[in-house]
């Protein structure tokens, strides 16, 4: 198992202090490596949107030893760090266009569901006036249990109004619905607009140094110089020097000599940080550079230059490690825990080599009404006990890989709570959080698709095991992790409600895929029935 990870030195490097040697290299060079890359930055820009620029025709080495006179390393930093960022800004631009589709997708529901509405309305409206007409009360839409006696309306709630009366409301609704479809789909024409515009034009330039900072420069009540001086060091702060495994020093613009970090201007000149040590991993760090040729891995160090309120400045050092742990236990041959990730709690079910559920826990945590650093430290213990819980048991961990994004993108018109419990759902930060326990615990993480898992674990664990939900959800995702089908196909009165191509995929297939459609169906031919119903036995 491989984990990329930034560890910062032990302590500040003040430039007032005698901590560092020759700081004045160093900060020149953080200066010049910045100009640079916002210079190679546009060239690439122009190159890969406007199809123009130098770069059409040469290589972006030559030009940056033509027009600067840099060396081949640094010509490498500059480069990765510029093409970083234009491709962020391209995987940036994707993700827009596809949230940007998901929020029609969800307008477009809204606008069906308010025309339905609409539609029942102008039914009643209908049935009323024929009413007041004949006599003669309609059904205004199937399966409608509004009723008409002795010329009053009565509810299926229980409340009536008379017929004048409920036909004024009616009225005011269907004028209020019109609004609102009307409201929708000016609002879905904007969307549409703005998705065609991502599609069309490229992205805007990036603004190195934040473009909040550079927007301040319009406020006539900031000092003008000031915001120049805090705008350029916000520009020129940091500096990265990515490594490569072909070098001695694992890195040819750093190296450790002793106890003291050399680095390389690009003056020719070292600037050298004394009694250089990092907070942790230290050793491995150590490791890394005495290691042999065929086992060497890249190291990236990286350079902040920051400011005190007291106007002291400092440099932070930190350094960027591939951890790796060669003796991780992926083995399913005795088992694996699983494990369902939900916004306040994690339920964990452990399976042995068949796949029969031994034991399980549910760990619970709260995050409403708290802080942002409040939750990830509860999420950090939580996941620290599901770490001990897979080294105890010296099996891997199965868990489900979803993708948040887009679902938090189309909770416009959703249920407010169910929409909370969503934006406090912290998958991607419980992910992080089990990794690094993965890595300190010695055990494997698979993720896989968790399609249909709580479905299968409502119909066919529920009731006969007496778990929860997400208990039996997760023991489905164990099981879909091992692979083992035949514990996941659906009882055998239930195919009645399948197709015959569903039918045939059950009976013919060997994979987890070959269930899905089955699945599909099963969960469209249930929905409106609550989970806490499967608790009795279905009536076949």
């Amino acid at each position: 198992m491989q984990l990329t990870r930034t560890i910062n030195a032990d302590k500040r490097y003040y430039l007032d202090e005698d901590e560092i040697q020759n700081v004045e290299s160093l900060i020149q060079t953080m200066e010049r490596f910045n100009n640079i890359k916002i210079q190679l930055y546009n060239c690439l820009y122009d190159k890969s949107f406007l199809k123009r620029g130098p770069l059409l025709e040469e290589t972006y080495s030559s030009w940056l030893k033509r027009n600067y006179g840099t060396t081949d390393y640094y010509n490498c930093a500059i480069y990765t760090y510029a093409s970083s960022v234009l491709s962020s800004q391209k995987e940036l631009n994707r993700l827009y266009q596809r949230t940007k589709e998901k929020d029609i997708e969800t307008r477009n529901q809204k606008i069906k569901r308010t025309q339905e509405e609409l539609e029942k309305k102008q039914g009643i409206k209908s049935s009323l006036r024929t009413y007041f007409k004949s006599g003669i009360w309609e059904r205004p839409y199937p399966k409608c249990r509004i009723t008409m006696e002795r010329n009053q309306i009565f509810l299926p709630n229980g409340t009536y109004f008379p017929a004048e009366e409920y036909e004024r409301k009616i009225e005011r609704s269907i004028r209020r619905l019109k609004t609102r479809i009307a409201l929708l789909e000016s609002s879905k024409k904007r969307a549409i607009q703005r998705l065609e515009w991502l599609k069309k034009f490229p992205p805007k330039r990036i603004v190195f140094g934040g473009r909040k900072q550079y927007q301040k420069k319009d406020n006539p009540k900031v000092d003008r110089e000031q915001w120049k001086q805090e705008f350029f060091e916000s520009r020129h702060a940091s500096m990265s020097l990515p490594g490569r495994h072909t070098s001695k020093n694992c890195n040819f613009l750093v190296r450790k000599e002793e106890r003291n970090l050399i680095v390389k201007c690009m003056d020719g000149k070292e600037t050298v940080f004394k009694q250089f040590h990092l907070a942790r991993q230290q050793e491995l760090w150590e490791e890394m550079l005495q290691a042999k040729k065929q086992e060497r891995k890249a190291i990236c160090y990286n350079f902040q230059l920051k400011r005190e309120k007291t106007g002291r400045r400092y440099l932070i050092v930190s350094v960027t490690l591939l951890l790796e742990n060669k003796y991780c236990n992926e083995s399913l041959e005795k088992g694996c825990v699983s494990i369902d990730l939900n916004y306040d709690h994690v339920a964990i079910s452990e399976l042995d080599e068949k796949g029969n559920r031994l034991e399980g826990t549910v760990i619970r945590f709260s995050p409403e009404l708290k802080t942002k650093g409040q939750i990830s430290e509860k999420i950090g213990r939580v996941m620290a006990k599901v770490g001990r819980y897979c080294a105890e048991r010296k099996k891997p961990l199965i868990m489900e890989d979803l993708d948040t994004t887009l679902a938090k993108h189309g909770m416009k018109y959703g249920c407010k709570k169910k929409n909370r419990h969503a934006s406090l759902f912290a998958y991607r930060k419980m992910t992080t959080c089990l990794e690094n326990q993965a890595y300190k615990q010695s055990f494997g993480i698979y993720k896989i698709n968790p399609a249909y898992t709580s479905q299968m674990g409502k119909f066919l664990y529920l009731r006969p095991f007496g778990l929860s939900i997400h208990e039996a959800a997760s023991y489905t995702i164990g099981l879909k992790g091992m692979g083992i089908r035949e514990k996941l196909l659906p009882d055998e009165r239930l195919l009645v409600l399948l197709s015959e191509k569903a039918k045939e995929q059950l009976k013919n297939g060997t994979d987890i895929v070959s269930i899905i459609p089955a699945w599909k169906q099963l969960t469209k031919a249930f929905r409106g029935v609550s989970p806490h119903s499967f608790y009795r036995e279905l009536p076949y």
